[in-house]
Order: C-alpha cells, then structure tokens, then sequence
C-alpha cells in the first residue's frame, strides 16, 4: 500500500498512534482492514519492537498479516486463541453506531472478529459519520459464488434492491455484490442473511463498540 495515496493521512495517522497506545504483553488482539487499519497495524508493530512485547495478530486480510509478519507479531487464528479486544475501521457510521464495512471486501472476517470479542474500537475519522446508512456507499455482500445469480435476484426481486453490481472476489475465494437499498436496518440484515448462498452482509447492527475518532 502507498501510503502517502491514503485519504486523509493525518487523521489516520493519529487513531493508529490512539490505538497502538492500548496494547499489552501477551494480549490476542484482532486486526481489522482497510486504510487506518493498515497505519495501526504499522504503529502496533513498532511499539512491539521497541517494547519487546509478544502479542497474536488474528488479522483478517493478508495485507495485515504481511504487515505484523513484517515487526514480528505472531499470528494465530480463532480456532486457537480467544481474543481480548480487537479494533477495525468502518465505511459508514450512523448516530446509533450502526456501520456499513466491507468495500475492501474482507466484511466476514471482519464480523467474525468483532462478534468474537469482548471489546472492539473502531477507528473513524470524520468522512465516515454519516446522518443515514447508504448515504455515501452501497452495501456489500459476501456470496458463494455459483449462487450469485441466484442471490442478485432475490436481493432486487424480494427485498427491493435497485441496484445490483458485482465487485470481484474475496480471499475467502467468494464474490462481493454491491447493492442499493433505499433503507437499511437490522430487520433488512435478517432477511439478506437467510438467502441461501449468502455468507455474509456489510451490515453492522448493534454490535459491541467503541468509536474512537479524532
């Protein structure tokens, strides 16, 4: 990543210094994706070098995984380590902290950790604050990929999608769909869930965090 490319660089810049300040010896902490995530991700590997701390990473991008491979910091996975707190980064934040993730196309991992851990920080600057969920992204959706078709249709036929667009594949191996509800909310999540091929939805409802912005 080029990082002088980043969209408001300072202010980035400053959560990753906020969130790297947190980190303990031997924490399992979660990594998330994106951008600011990716500057934390720099700052939390030179504090465990001039610290000489021994933390886990369990990234959810491979982008975050070069990086705490980079400064020494192990990486383990869920099926081993519980997590102590995790943090990530958010696309859309709306008054009540529901968020749109996932237009870097790393949304189900990014869930799995957040609703793995106890304690989860966001990290926003202030382009992500928005009055109303959709005002500045579609929403993106995680699909098996066969049933893509399949899940196009009854996202725009069922629940009222009027636009559907495919956005490449995942790591995981799954195609991203990009959609345009006029209103999302926690009911709409429930339904895009129980499509059959769906893995995952960029909708974040009531979920366990804390927004950290500057």
């Amino acid at each position: 990543m080029d990082i002088e490319k980043i969209t408001n660089l300072e202010d980035k810049q400053k959560l990753a210094v906020e969130i790297a300040k947190k980190v303990r010896n031997s924490e399992v902490i979660g990594f998330g994706s994106g951008t600011t995530c990716y500057l934390a991700a720099i700052e939390i590997g030179k504090k465990v070098q001039k610290e000489n701390l021994h933390i886990t990473a369990i990234p959810t991008s491979n982008e975050i995984q070069n990086v705490c491979t980079k400064y020494g910091i192990k990486i383990g996975s869920l099926l081993e380590n519980d997590i102590n707190w995790a943090f990530d980064g958010a696309d859309e934040i709306d008054p009540n902290n529901n968020m749109i993730k996932g237009m870097g196309k790393a949304l189900f991992k990014e869930k799995l950790n957040l609703l793995s851990s106890p304690k989860n920080f966001i990290l926003a600057d202030k382009t992500k604050f928005v009055t109303k969920l959709g005002e500045k992204h579609l929403l993106p959706i995680e699909v098996y990929p066969q049933a893509m078709k399949f899940v196009a249709s009854e996202l725009t036929e069922k629940l009222g999608a009027t636009e559907t667009v495919y956005q490449g594949m995942t790591e995981n191996d799954n195609a991203i769909i990009h959609c345009k509800f006029e209103n999302l909310n926690e009911e709409l999540e429930k339904k895009i869930k129980l499509i059959p091929g769906v893995i995952e939805s960029g909708l974040f409802m009531g979920m366990n965090v804390e927004i950290i912005t500057v």
